[in-house]
This record gives C-alpha cells, structure tokens and sequence, in this order.
C-alpha cells in the first residue's frame, strides 16, 4: 500500500517563507492604512463642520485641505484656466478656475465648477467675467502631487484661456507674476458667485475621494489569505508517494 511521507524541499521552503513573508507585511501594512484612513476621514468630517476659518491661518497650517472659507476680493477675469479632463455624469469638460485677489492682496485660484467640453476640442467654452467685489463661499482644496497625466502641459507659449492637465499653484504663480496660495478655493454648490453664474458643482464630499478604511481591511484579508493558501500548498506539495508495502 503506498503511503505519503513528508519531504522537506530547502528551495520551496525558501519561496514559501519568503512569499509568507511579503503577504503578512503586506496584510498588516493594509491594517496600518485602514486605522489611518479612519482617522483622516474623522479629521476631514469634523472639518466641514467648522466655521470659515481665516486665510492667514489656513496659509499657516502645514495641511490646509477641506476647511470652509469665507473670502472678500474680485476676480482676475483675464487669466481663467482649464482644467482638462473632469467628468460629470459621463461627460467630458472642465473645471472653471480664476485667479482671485482678496481684499488683504493674497492671490489665490478658485474653482468656479464645471464647463462641458462640446465636441471640438479646438473651440473652447465661453467664460463670463464676474465684475465688482465678490464674496466667496466654499472649502480648501488640496491638489496630489502624484496626478497621473497623459502629457505634461507645454508652458512655454501660454495662451488664455490656459487648458492644463494639472494644476501646480507654483508655475501658474509665475505665469501670473504673482505668489498663488498652495491650495484653490473650491465655490459652495449652493453659494452662486454672481447673478447668472449657475455652473455644475459635483465636488464630492472629502471622504468620499478617500480610499475607505472597509477597502484596506478587505485588501488585508486577501493578503493574509493568500500567506495561507502558501503554506497550504508547501505542504500539499510536500507530501510524497514513497510506494507499496
């Protein structure tokens, strides 16, 4: 009667211990994230829930992202950008940002929402000018600077209305000849700049843009599965017919 012994492979227990390894590092380092995660959520949550909160502070804060504010000052209607690439619903079109100078002369870029694209690249949306002093209603908004881009936008030949892929505060200051606050201030769906002026306004809630800390736990457990499923195999694979009795 054959029977099955156990053999010790050196070269699979090495790939097993190593691949053991790497799936446990990984599953607790998804552990990690998800505890961060829920604390940045609870952190942004508790954020939109606060009064405006003054530029000069936000300027100061090290993470000035997801705060309400309140800012006084008039648009600068001859440099608007477009920001390529935003879907609404499906459709193609651009986010609407223009440079705005308060009232205490910081300069700052804010996101008037969103303008569908049309067919032709070539013809781009009509943009209104908001005239007169301006009351801004809305919330910090922090660019990643990991974008993903399919091109980098070629600056040297700047024409306005300017269409970029990514918005870096820094080179559109210096396009502008003036220093830009690192973040944009995005309008309030429900606060309108001007008569008018009724532009789409789907920005999602903070925590919505943020990887769940429910993902990262289930990623951890398909990482602790498959740490599992390794060593069930080394020792399904270890397991020999050594013949008949």
């Amino acid at each position: 009667m054959a029977t099955r012994r156990f053999h010790l492979h050196p070269a699979g227990l090495l790939i097993t211990l190593a691949a053991l390894a790497l799936c446990l590092n990984l599953g607790f380092w998804q552990l990690d994230r998800a505890q961060e995660k829920a604390s940045l959520i609870a952190s942004m949550e508790s954020r939109a829930t606060l009064p405006p909160v003054p530029l000069d502070e936000l300027l100061a804060m090290a993470d000035p992202a997801h705060f309400p504010v309140q800012l006084q000052g008039h648009f600068d209607n001859e440099h608007p950008i477009l920001l390529d690439n935003r879907l609404v619903d499906g459709v193609a079109g651009y986010h609407l940002l223009s440079p705005f100078q308060t009232r205490d002369g910081h300069w700052l870029l804010v996101n008037r929402g969103w303008l569908p694209r049309g067919r032709d690249r070539a013809q781009l949306p009509a943009i209104a000018d908001i005239s007169g002093p301006v009351t801004v209603i809305g919330h910090s908004y922090v660019y990643s600077d990991k974008t993903f881009t399919l091109a980098e936008d070629d600056l040297q030949d700047a024409r306005w209305p300017l269409r970029l892929q990514k918005i870096e505060m820094q080179t559109i200051g210096q396009l502008l000849g003036v220093e830009l606050a690192p973040f944009e201030i995005r309008v309030a769906p429900a606060a309108p700049l001007e008569a008018g002026e009724q532009l789409p306004r789907p920005w999602q809630a903070p925590e919505a843009s943020v990887l769940g800390p429910e993902r990262h736990r289930a990623y951890a457990v398909q990482w602790f599965s498959l740490a599992a499923a390794a060593v069930l195999i080394f020792i399904a694979a270890s397991f020999r017919k050594t013949g008949d009795d």
